[in-house]
């Protein structure tokens, strides 16, 4: 086999170090095989990720400044603690944020009313004064309140912040659009505008299809807030992620050539086809590793015709916007693998952070299989998709030469969720079904990762 087609066997193996890629640079790129030595002679499937790891935290003074509408649901069922506590927490988020930044606040029900227009965060009083008086009625029209929140960050829209919405809500959508598929459009259409939607649902009776795939597709966060206690902690870590981005609007192209196709993307939806690829992310967090996971089926070289040596085997490409200049970047690298006759050379190869990512995104692939089984009442069948992820898990971790403990964490969520009984109450399963959405989020069990 030519030189040339080996080259393409492996268009996405080992690069170089990610500091000799981008040592000037707020984000660092690096895309790695799950198997960068592959057995010669053979067809086979590997999987691809590709990482952009975002600069070190920033002093305050030196951060990104923001430009964020809060949209808080006033709903009827808000009353009481729920809306004390999303002021109080509003409020706190408020107090993060300085002259430098834009915030507006918009309020929603089968109404929805901007309470405090797009503005910059020069009088803390006054949004303070203007967020206490929120009050809760009425439904909930939650399309309409992004779409009014979107309208407001238009306002100040700039590559050199960081254009955000936050939506509160304990509801479901009974005013307006109101199915998940409806919002993913939404969410997809914002990111395309580059402004990210972080979705939080309080209590038990919200959306979770709704706000996951709205905060899915606009590249934002989803969390789920058992109580009204919950959501300090949660704006907290919203507004600890806010306050440190790095690069906006992003995009990532990976290019396959001869030899190679690109067969799957397993951690994120974008465009996908047997040579190329292409992926959008709103934003790089500061000291966070972003990631993209894609399976290939990769044709085999000879090991003659390998030799065992390295070659280029193609590149990925990165383009963003730096938020302190608004100046558009791009990095890239070459990319580099082998072939192999000795089985053993392949074993020893394997890496083992790409293995974890893939037995995480395999595994959270099974769990969506077996919230559907759920969802028809299947209990003992989603039963046993758990346990298959808890089988494979203990598995894996046999081989690896330090475990896991993502994966660890992973196995005794999913282990419980296996011993579910299906006699269990509606809100112990409800109660799994949103942790369950919430591990889907795109927040991976391992610290400051994402996908």
């Amino acid at each position: 086999m030519p030189c040339r087609t080996v080259a393409a066997l492996s268009i996405i193996a080992v690069l170089l170090p990610a500091a000799a890629i981008a040592a000037d640079k707020p984000v660092a790129l690096e895309a790695k095989l799950a198997q960068p030595v592959m057995k010669a002679g053979e067809t086979q499937k590997n999987y691809l990720r590709v990482a952009l790891n975002g600069c070190e935290p920033k002093r305050s003074t030196e951060r990104t400044p923001v430009n964020v509408a809060f949209v808080i649901d006033r709903s009827g069922s808000m009353s009481g603690t729920r809306i004390a506590q999303a002021r109080e927490a509003a409020i706190m988020a408020v107090n993060r944020l300085d002259q430098n930044d834009i915030a507006s606040v918009v309020i929603f029900d089968d109404r929805v009313d901007v309470l405090i227009p797009a503005q910059p965060v020069s009088d803390r009083g006054m949004f303070t004064n203007g967020i206490r008086q929120i009050g809760a009625r009425g439904d909930t029209a939650i399309h309409d309140g992004v779409m009014e929140g979107a309208s407001e960050v238009r306002k100040f829209k700039d590559p050199k912040r960081l254009n955000r919405i936050v939506l509160l809500s304990d509801g479901q959508a009974n005013v307006g659009p109101s199915q998940p598929a409806d919002f993913a459009r939404l969410g997809s259409a914002l990111l395309g505008e580059g402004i990210s939607v972080s979705t939080i649902g309080l209590g038990l009776g919200y959306n979770e299809d709704l706000m996951l795939q709205l905060a899915r597709a606009s590249d934002g966060n989803h969390a789920f807030a058992n109580a009204a206690d919950d959501l300090i902690q949660i704006f907290n870590r919203e507004f600890d992620d806010v306050l440190a981005a790095c690069a906006q609007t992003v995009s990532i192209d990976v290019e396959a050539g001869p030899g190679v196709k690109l067969t799957r993307a397993l951690s994120r939806e974008g465009s996908l086809q047997s040579d190329r690829a292409s992926f959008k992310m709103n934003q790089v967090y500061a000291a966070t590793e972003h990631y993209v996971l894609m399976e290939l089926e990769v044709e085999g070289a000879t090991a003659a015709d390998e030799r065992d040596h390295q070659h280029d085997l193609g590149r990925v490409q990165v383009s963003y916007t730096v938020p302190e200049t608004g100046a558009r970047e791009t990095i890239d690298a070459p990319i580099r693998g082998r072939f192999s006759a000795s089985a053993e050379d392949v074993k020893a190869a394997r890496d083992q952070t790409v293995t974890v990512a893939v037995v995480e995104q395999t595994a959270r692939a099974r769990a969506q299989e077996a919230v559907k089984l759920r969802d028809q009442g299947r209990h003992t069948e989603a039963a046993k998709l758990f346990q298959q992820n808890v089988d494979e898990i203990q598995t894996i971790q046999g081989t690896l030469a330090q475990p896991s403990k993502a994966l660890d964490g992973l196995q005794r969520q999913y282990d419980a969720f296996a011993k579910t009984a299906p006699a269990a109450s509606p809100s112990q399963l409800m109660m799994e079904r949103k942790v369950l959405r919430q591990m889907d989020s795109g927040r991976s069990s391992s610290v400051n990762t994402r996908y």
